[in-house]
């Protein structure tokens, strides 16, 4: 089996983030979750890849390579202009049909425990041209609601609903298993989507496309606040991270091997420490605090519950709560002679 990453969108919604890092290497618990999503893959014996780019795609590529460091291959779609979903596929049709065996197609941005043994073989076992993961919702506005028969069969779809009184809702989760011949339904060279076009018209058509629900954590990391949950999910150990570099080294505190912590510093759980960060004599990390690789943070600083990409710098007394710093800023608010800073996303300029 092959299996197609998409990750050439812009990440509007994840914006002023995606500024400073494409969608696919935001960190999550310092791993980018592209990473995290191919060593899945890895695991499951999926080691031939396709990944599209579009918008900061020259970092993607040179951050994955041709996939060896993580025991893949990867072969490359660059887009000058975005093909959708299933536009983008279809482009990589001849290398993700070649085994003549089911793809797997998924997002970038998912953050999910899915069995997906049972979803290939539950596939296999309804002849299913396509099976969709679903998960469970409580608030679906933002996403696809799918109605299923009895035996799971996909009857229909209701797209991103404005308004919803019905409870929960199954939803698409984002892992698509596709037999080779759907692919060729698709227009080479269009703009084409999965959700919005090729599904809908499978399902009318009566073709038999299933749903297959999980219970499973799964997160979109689709805005900001998603992207704050998917890392208190994997502090908690709620979400995987697969071969997470972090130790823990007492209960929910995690940290790289080589990182330094000065004696009288204070790690308070749930905390993550990345990996050659410094953390300077007297400063306390707390509260939910995830600090990335590279980092310096000064005699004296308090750290609660923010979120340190890598190569940040925080200068000695100065107070962060309830903040994101993205890649290689500079942050100086000593205490002695400001207010804390709270709420704040900071971006630096490349």
């Amino acid at each position: 089996m092959r299996a197609m990453i998409m990750a050439a969108g812009e990440g509007t919604r994840l914006r002023p983030l995606t500024y400073a890092r494409p969608k696919a290497l935001v960190p999550i618990l310092t791993v980018p979750i592209m990473e995290n999503i191919v060593r899945w893959l890895k695991k499951e014996g999926i080691n031939e890849l396709a990944v599209n780019l579009h918008y900061k795609g020259v970092e993607i590529e040179n951050y994955f390579g041709d996939g060896s460091t993580f025991g893949v291959s990867i072969n490359y779609l660059r887009e000058e202009q975005p093909h959708g979903t299933a536009g983008a596929v279809r482009m990589m049709a001849e290398f993700l049909k070649e085994p003549n065996d089911t793809i797997l197609v998924i997002g970038c941005d998912e953050l999910i425990d899915l069995d997906l043994k049972s979803m290939i073989r539950f596939h296999k076992e309804k002849n299913a041209l396509v099976t969709i993961s679903l998960a469970w919702v409580n608030d679906p506005r933002e996403f696809g609601v799918a109605k299923l028969d009895k035996n799971g069969r996909i009857k229909g779809f209701i797209e991103k609903p404005k308004n919803w009184d019905y409870g929960r809702a199954l939803v698409n989760s984002g892992v698509y298993l596709i037999e080779p011949e759907v692919l060729d339904r698709i227009p080479y060279g269009s703009l084409y989507d999965f959700g919005k076009q090729l599904f809908p018209e499978l399902v009318a058509e009566g073709a038999p496309i299933y749903g297959f629900v999980s219970d499973g954590y799964w997160n979109d990391i689709g805005h900001i606040g998603n992207y704050w949950e998917a890392n208190k999910a994997a502090l908690e150990k709620r979400a995987p991270i697969h071969d997470c570099p972090l130790k823990e080294i007492s209960q929910h505190i995690f940290v790289h091997p080589t990182a330094q912590i000065a004696e009288g510093a204070r790690l308070q759980p749930p905390c993550a420490i990345g990996a050659n960060t410094v953390v300077e004599a007297n400063a306390c990390i707390r509260d939910g605090t995830i600090i990335g690789d590279n980092c310096v943070i000064g005699d004296g600083s308090v750290i609660q519950g923010s979120i340190l990409w890598s190569n940040v710098t925080v200068t000695s007394l100065t107070v962060l709560c309830d903040c994101i710093v993205t890649d290689g800023c500079i942050v100086h608010a000593p205490s002695t002679e400001t207010e804390p800073i709270q709420k704040a996303i900071i971006v630096g300029r490349k």
